[in-house]
């Protein structure tokens, strides 16, 4: 597995890390321990990072592209991951605010995945949550803007912190 992720791209090696734990091939402590038996892999500083983030519950390349371009960067609080309730796991979940986060890819919410999907929004909303979904586009081309309506939804919900600008915001992507 780590001999794979000497891989340049980046993006290809989180999906690598991402799907290896959740498929359950591997842990990130056997992974963590592997990485520390081998001093000189080019991408440690990387697959450190990618390890304490998969720990934290990320099962997707999409999900750690929301931590990393969406979440962190623009200063909103820290969400629960695979927050499970009401017998499915919501992607983020921000308790203190009863906001859920959605991250759809392809697999999963085609065909009768959209109904599963429509009836955990409407069990949400009719527990007082507000649940926003967003797709790979979303979050990789738009990230400025998805941070801009959490935070609007979260501010809504008493958050009292303020959404950062981060070093890639531009005018069309802010929320106003």
């Amino acid at each position: 597995m780590l001999d794979m992720c000497e891989d340049p791209d980046s993006a290809r090696v989180a999906a690598l890390v991402s799907q290896a734990v959740q498929t359950r091939r591997t842990t990130t402590d056997r992974l963590r321990r592997r990485l520390e038996g081998r001093p000189r892999h080019s991408q440690r500083r990387l697959l450190l990072g990618l390890l304490a983030d998969v720990a934290e519950g990320l099962e997707s390349p999409l999900e750690l592209r929301y931590l990393r371009e969406v979440e962190r960067p623009h200063g909103l609080p820290r969400g629960n991951r695979q927050h499970r309730a009401r017998g499915t796991a919501r992607d983020v979940y921000y308790s203190e605010f009863a906001t859920v986060v959605e991250l759809d890819g392809r697999i999963g919410h085609e065909g009768s995945g959209v109904f599963r999907d429509m009836r955990r929004d409407n069990r949400s909303t009719l527990s007082g949550e507000a649940t926003l979904r967003y797709g790979w586009a979303d979050v990789t081309e738009r990230p400025c803007l998805v941070a801009a309506e959490v935070g609007a939804v979260l501010s809504r919900r008493g958050w009292t912190g303020i959404i950062q600008h981060c070093s890639n915001c531009s005018r069309s992507q802010r929320l106003e």
